[in-house]
């Protein structure tokens, strides 16, 4: 897919950048990566599985997850409800990545660090001439 070009059925900028990261990041750590959004909603493994992004491989003992990864948008950043989504999201041992909308990656860590939430690395997104891009 080109970057330029909207999915057809993705409306929302969440929706738009999970697509995008998941696509990219599949490629990058050569893994099998699933994506909970609004147009996919089939967890990589359980039902209960809440997180945006998951990076995983098939082994003889069942699929593993390798990382995950959850994409803010500004008014979700905002909600007060998104750190105990966050708590309920990880899982122990596994990397956890946030990307948040370019600008909010200080507000983002002080989230984080106030509720001793572990993140492996806040990415922030920006979208130039209708590219998202990852910084």
């Amino acid at each position: 897919m080109s970057p330029t070009l909207r999915e057809q059925g993705i409306e929302t900028v969440h929706d738009q950048v999970v697509s995008l990261v998941a696509q990219r990041w599949a490629k990058a750590f050569v893994c099998k990566v699933t994506i909970k959004s609004g147009l996919e909603q089939n967890p990589w493994a359980e039902p209960n599985q809440s997180c945006d992004i998951v990076g995983w491989y098939v082994s003889s003992g069942g699929n593993t997850m390798e990382w995950m990864a959850e994409v803010e948008t500004e008014d979700s950043l905002g909600d007060t409800q998104v750190v105990d989504k966050w708590k309920r999201t990880i899982t122990r041992g596994i990397p956890f990545y946030l990307l948040v909308p370019s600008g909010l990656k200080e507000v983002a860590l002080k989230l984080t660090q106030e509720q001793a939430i572990i993140v492996n690395c806040v990415y922030e997104f920006t979208f130039i001439n209708g590219v998202c891009h990852i910084l």
